[in-house]
This record gives structure tokens, C-alpha cells and sequence, in this order.
């Protein structure tokens, strides 16, 4: 375990951060490429090579396969993710479909395939509502689908072509109707609609090359992304209220660069505690905390990372929603792994001791 000093936490505090791993999940039969947890925290889904949807359920202090979806897809299954009740999965495949599944009873049905991308669907997204849906392809461009669940039926409401070459992927703001993308083209996009016409309504450029992933903060005033410039920006939004242009306004607030060696190709950021994870094709994981005593402008430092977290490639990282230091990560050794993300036991007694 490798440990760096810790940064967002008391200064008095000499602390040491550890990273341990708790499961390994096995089953997948090729490169895993996505982890996602329900909203609930109960169930893992994830995605691969294979085909195949696998989903976990901890049992008996044991993560054990609950269940294999199959047969929606016909190629790879790039990415998966819940919908905010947490009754229905999307699943994105390079055969350029969408597949819908629902919970009934225990049992998962695939509801619906969504087609229409031209070739790979790289990455799928839910709104906080779960009423919209964005996928985004190598094609370039990012859909939104409307989702009437009850008659099952989607329909695509835009198409949106703005990006020039292929989109990595999309996320929902965390309680707003706007949808970011990024894209081999370096750039990211928002995306909101107006008088029912979807446009886009912010463009950032702070990556030298091509952006792989997006995440936000528990509230939505701060987006992280990642690329092959191998670095991690911070945004920070500026609401339209106090910005000069009378617009939201994103800015790039801290970039981290010189943890990793080669592409970060994930990047998550934790709803409870703060911490934002990333990961890549060095085959590490790092994590990294505010830095609280900076008080002039925002700061991120990494304060742990696992080397040779995966043995090749590690796709994604994903925190827990409700335990907020446990987080899932995939890779292209076909495995899913469980990390504990904490204070190390000797530094948090001292903690414990002052907070008395």
C-alpha cells in the first residue's frame, strides 16, 4: 500500500490514507468496462467484453453473482448505468444499440433496445428524474431520449452533432436537466433545452487531447474530467447569478497532473465523502482530497494510490453512494475489484481521541 500525507482533513492530524483491496469478483470472460452501483448501494452491475451485464449482491459478508444479463447485446457492453429508482438499467454496446432492462419480481428483462447511433454507443446516462436519457457514440453525436417506463417506449427527442469526432462520455447534472458529453475532439459540452430545442450551451477547452470521462460533485457546482493528457481537471461553476454573462460559467479551478503515467480513463467523484478517485492504462488508482487549508483558491492532492491496482488496464472506478469510502473498480484482466479507501487504523485512534 502505498501512502501519501492526507489533505482535507483536520490540520492537526499527521495522517496517513490506506487503500485495501476487500473483494475480487470474478465471472466476466474478457475486459470489464464499466461498474456502477444502485442507487440503494445494494447491487454492483458491471460490463464487459463478454456480452454480458453481471450483477453483485454482498451476502453474508461475500459479494456473490446475483444474476447474468445477456442476449440484448450482440458485441461488447461499454457501459452501464441505473436509473435514480433503481428499477431499470441502461446498457450501451458497440453493436450501436441501447438496451433497457427492468426489475420485476426479481427478474431482469431487457424492455426495449434503443437504435439509431451509427456505430459504437460509448456511454448512456440517466437525468435525476429518470424521465431523460443521453447515450453518446463514436458517431459524434449525443441523443436524448424521452422514457415513458410505463408503455415502455423511448423517444428520441435531439440529436446533437456538435462534437467533432468521437464522445467518450455523457453524465446528468446531479438536479438539473443538462447534460455533459466530452470527446476525442478535447473538448467537453453542455447541454440544456430550451422552448423544446436542445442546444448546447457551453463549451470547455482545458484538455491537450482527448477527454475520457466526467464526473460531478454531490451538488453539481463542480465537474471533474480526465484524458490522455494524462491529468485531472476541477471545475468550478460560476451560477448565472453572479456571472457577468448572466449564464452559468465553468471554469477550470485546479488541474492534477504527475499521478499518472499514461491515460487516466475514468474518473469518479464520492456523493458522502468528498474524495475523488481515478484511474488508467498505468494500471493504478488514485484518490485525492480538497486541500482545506488552501485559502485562496481550490486544491486537490492525491492522498493515496494502489500501483498495479488491476494487472493491465484498470477501465473505471465507481464509489459506493451511501459508504462513501468504498469503491469499485474494473479492468482489462476481466476483473472487478472492492477497495477500502480509509484512514489508516493507527491515524484514526488519534482522530478518535480528539474529536472527544
Amino acid at each position: 500500500v502505498s501512502t501519501q500525507s492526507t489533505w482535507g482533513l483536520p490540520s492537526f492530524l499527521p495522517s496517513v490514507m490506506s487503500i485495501q483491496l476487500v473483494a475480487e469478483l470474478k465471472g466476466h470472460k474478457d475486459r470489464v468496462w464499466c461498474c456502477a452501483w444502485s442507487p440503494s448501494g445494494k447491487t454492483l452491475a458491471t460490463s464487459s467484453g463478454d456480452k454480458t451485464i453481471r450483477l453483485w449482491q454482498l451476502e453474508n459478508e461475500q459479494y456473490t453473482l446475483k444474476a447474468v444479463l445477456e442476449g440484448a447485446h450482440t458485441r461488447t457492453v461499454r457501459c452501464v448505468a441505473w436509473s435514480p429508482c433503481g428499477k431499470y438499467i441502461a446498457s450501451s454496446g458497440f453493436d450501436g444499440v441501447t438496451g433497457i432492462w427492468e426489475s420485476q419480481n426479481g427478474e431482469w428483462e431487457c424492455i426495449a433496445t434503443l437504435e439509431g447511433h451509427e456505430n459504437e454507443v460509448k456511454a448512456v446516462a440517466w437525468c435525476s428524474n429518470g424521465n431523460l436519457l443521453a447515450s453518446c457514440s463514436r458517431d459524434k453525436s449525443v441523443w436524448i431520449w424521452e422514457a415513458d417506463k410505463n408503455e415502455r417506449e423511448f423517444e428520441c427527442l435531439s440529436v446533437l452533432n456538435q462534437h467533432t469526432q468521437d464522445v467518450k462520455c455523457v453524465k446528468w447534472h446531479p438536479s438539473e436537466e443538462v447534460v455533459v458529453s466530452c470527446s476525442y475532439d478535447n473538448s467537453i459540452r453542455f447541454w440544456r433545452e430550451e422552448d423544446d430545442d436542445w442546444y448546447c450551451c457551453d463549451t470547455l477547452n482545458g484538455h491537450e487531447s482527448t477527454v475520457w470521462h466526467i464526473g460531478f460533485n454531490k451538488d453539481g457546482t463542480r465537474l471533474a474530467s480526465c484524458g490522455d493528457d494524462k491529468t485531472v481537471i476541477i471545475w468550478e461553476k460560476t451560477p448565472a447569478s453572479e456571472s457577468m454573462s448572466g449564464r452559468d460559467c465553468w471554469q477550470n479551478a485546479c488541474t492534477l497532473s504527475g499521478y499518472h503515467d499514461r491515460t487516466i480513463f475514468a474518473v469518479d467523484w464520492s456523493k458522502p465523502s468528498n474524495l475523488i478517485a481515478s484511474c488508467g492504462a498505468d494500471d493504478a488508482i488514485c484518490v485525492y482530497a480538497q486541500d482545506t487549508e488552501s485559502k485562496d483558491s481550490l486544491s486537490f492532492k492525491c492522498v493515496v494510490s494502489k500501483q498495479a491496482a488491476h494487472a493491465s488496464d484498470v477501465n473505471h472506478v465507481a464509489w459506493h453512494p451511501i459508504d462513501g469510502n468504498l469503491l469499485a473498480s474494473a479492468g482489462d484482466d476481466s476483473v472487478v475489484k472492492l477497495w477500502r479507501v480509509q484512514l489508516h487504523p493507527d491515524q484514526q485512534s488519534q482522530l478518535d481521541e480528539q474529536s472527544h
